[in-house]
C-alpha cells in the first residue's frame, strides 16, 4: 500500500477513536443522577404473628425496613403494601416518614384468608432517597415473599369471637390511635362485652363496654396509647363476654424515637396585580406538630401573623396572607408549635428581595407533601444529543479523509 494511503488510514483511525472517547465522556456527563446502587434499603426481616392460621384468622405480617446507605440523608418510606396472588393488595401503610442511615422501621400489616392451603404473600416497599442537600431520587420497588400455611378451623365447637388490633405508627412521647375490632361469627348474639387494652405505655381509658354484638356482625373499640420509651412494645387486647368467656390477642409494635425536624420559609408572591405573603412550615420529623403560630419582623415593620392547626409528619403546610405592597429587606420569622406535650419554636432569617415570585412559579394553594421524587430526564436527553452529534461529526470527517 502506498505510504500516503497508509498515512491517511492511520489518521482516519485516530480521528474515529478520539471522537468515540469524547462522545462517551460527554454522554457520561449528561446522565448525572445518583445511581440506585448508592441506595441500600432492604427488608431485613419479616415477623408473622401466626404462620399456621385457620381461615378467617387475622394474622399480622411485620416487615423490618433497613436503611444502610453509607452517606448522609434519609429514606422516605412512602408506601408498604401486603399483597396476595389471588386478591391483590390486602393491606397497606403509607406516609411513614424518613429513616436515617443505620435505622430501621417495623410496619405491621394484617390480613385474613378465606380458603385453606399454602399461601404466598408479598411485601412491597416504595420510597424516595433524600441526600443531605435535600435532593431526592425515586427508589424502585423492594419485594420480599412470605409463606403461610392455612388450614380449616375445627367444626366441633362454636367459633370464638375474633379480635384484631390496628395501630398507627408509634413514636415515643406521642399518642397512638389504636382500634380493636371484634367479629362475631356465631349464629347467636354476644352479650355483656368488656374490651380491655394493655401496653407498656399509658392507655387512656383502657376499658370499653358494649351491651351486645349481634350474630355474624362486628364492632370496633377506639383507644389512645401513649408510648413512653422507644423500642419494642406489645399491645394486648382482651374481650370478656357472655358472663365469663374470654378471648385475647397480642400485637407486637416498635416504638420509634421522637425525631423533631421543623423548617420555616416565607416568600412574597405577586399575581394579577395582587401581592401575598406566603409562609411554609415543613415537618420532616416523624410526629405531627400542633398549634403552629407564625410571626415575623422586618427591619422596619411587623409582618402579619398566621396559624396552622396541625402539620403532619413528613409533610408541609402553607398559608397565604394578602398584603398591600411587596416587602423588601431581611425578615426574621419564627414558628412556635406543640410536640410531645411541650412548646418549641424554630426561627429563620430570609432576604425577601430574593423570594418574590409569581403564581406560575410558586403555588398559592394549601398543604403540600414534602415527599416528591427528584427525577429528571434532562441529563440523559442531553447526553444522547451529544452522542448523536459526535457520531455525525466523526462520519463527516472520516468521509473527507477517505475521499482525499
Amino acid at each position: 500500500m502506498p505510504r500516503s494511503k497508509r498515512s491517511g488510514s492511520t489518521r482516519l483511525l485516530t480521528v474515529l477513536v478520539a471522537g468515540l472517547l469524547c462522545c462517551s465522556l460527554l454522554g457520561g456527563v449528561g446522565a448525572v443522577t445518583a445511581s440506585p446502587s448508592d441506595v441500600y434499603v432492604t427488608v431485613s426481616d419479616i415477623a408473622v404473628s401466626d404462620d399456621e392460621p385457620t381461615t378467617d384468622d387475622a394474622i399480622t405480617v411485620t416487615p423490618t425496613i433497613r436503611h444502610s446507605s453509607g452517606h448522609d440523608g434519609g429514606f422516605q418510606v412512602t408506601q408498604v403494601v401486603l399483597e396476595a396472588p389471588d386478591r391483590g393488595k390486602v393491606d397497606e401503610a403509607d406516609a411513614l416518614g424518613a429513616i436515617a442511615s443505620g435505622e430501621t422501621i417495623d410496619v405491621p400489616l394484617q390480613t385474613t384468608f378465606d380458603t385453606a392451603g399454602e399461601k404466598r404473600l408479598t411485601v412491597k416497599v416504595r420510597g424516595i432517597k433524600e441526600d443531605a442537600d435535600g435532593n431526592t431520587q425515586q427508589v424502585g420497588v423492594i419485594e420480599r415473599p412470605v409463606y403461610v400455611s392455612v388450614s380449616e378451623p375445627s367444626s366441633d365447637s362454636e367459633p370464638d369471637p375474633r379480635l384484631r388490633i390496628d395501630a398507627d405508627r408509634a413514636v415515643a412521647g406521642t399518642e397512638v390511635p389504636v382500634t380493636v375490632t371484634v367479629s362475631n361469627g356465631d349464629d347467636e348474639a354476644l352479650t355483656d362485652l368488656v374490651a380491655h387494652l394493655d401496653s407498656n405505655g399509658t392507655v387512656e381509658e383502657p376499658t370499653r363496654i358494649r351491651p351486645t354484638l349481634e350474630a355474624e356482625n362486628m364492632t370496633t373499640f377506639e383507644f389512645q396509647v401513649r408510648a413512653d420509651e422507644p423500642g419494642p412494645d406489645r399491645l394486648e387486647a382482651a374481650l370478656e363476654y357472655d358472663d365469663g368467656n374470654r378471648v385475647e390477642t397480642v400485637q407486637p409494635i416498635r416504638v420509634e424515637p421522637l425525631r423533631e425536624d421543623v423548617d420555616l420559609y416565607v416568600s412574597v408572591l405577586e399575581h394579577n396585580e395582587s401581592t401575598a405573603l406566603q409562609y411554609r412550615v415543613t415537618n420532616r420529623g416523624n410526629a405531627p406538630i400542633d398549634d403552629v403560630s407564625i410571626s415575623g419582623q422586618t427591619e422596619s415593620e411587623q409582618l402579619p401573623g398566621a396559624t396552622i392547626a396541625t402539620v403532619d409528619a413528613a409533610s408541609a403546610e402553607t398559608v397565604s396572607i394578602p398584603i398591600d405592597e411587596a416587602l423588601t429587606g431581611t425578615a426574621e420569622i419564627e414558628a412556635a408549635y406543640t410536640i410531645d406535650d411541650r412548646r418549641n419554636r424554630t426561627t429563620r432569617t430570609i432576604d425577601l428581595t430574593e423570594t418574590t415570585a409569581t403564581e406560575s412559579g410558586v403555588g398559592l394553594g394549601g398543604g403540600q407533601s414534602i415527599i416528591a421524587a427528584g427525577t429528571s430526564s434532562a441529563g440523559s436527553l442531553f447526553g444522547a444529543v451529544i452522542v448523536l452529534l459526535g457520531l455525525g461529526g466523526i462520519s463527516f470527517l472520516g468521509y473527507r479523509q477517505w475521499n482525499r
